[in-house]
């Protein structure tokens, strides 16, 4: 396991925040709207962590993180299928391997 600083989470959760209102605002132009409510309620749900989480909290933002990473690239692999020229926000396996804690 690899435990992050607190700069690290930070940066984390704004690189997978980022990618979510990409994601959401890319879905409202092609009229999913569910997909678009969906991506921006887990960027408002993982700004709600904040950084200096407790303890208690890490592994909750874990799972939202996780869980959005996997949502981001779920969206992207429907879209590309869609359409050739998507440019949705990909997320490394490096970046999904990181563990907050």
């Amino acid at each position: 396991m690899i435990e992050m600083s607190p700069s690290e989470r930070a940066d984390m959760m704004t690189l997978v925040v980022n990618a979510l209102e990409s994601v959401a605002e890319d879905a409202g132009e092609r009229g999913d709207l569910k997909s678009a409510r969906n991506a921006t309620y887990l960027a408002c749900s993982i700004r709600g962590c904040g950084v200096e989480a407790s303890t208690d909290m890490l592994r909750a933002a874990e799972i939202l993180l996780e869980q959005s990473i996997n949502y981001v690239a779920s969206l992207s692999e429907r879209f590309e299928g869609v359409s050739d020229a998507s440019a949705e926000p990909e997320v490394s396996s490096e970046t999904r391997s990181r563990i907050l804690h």
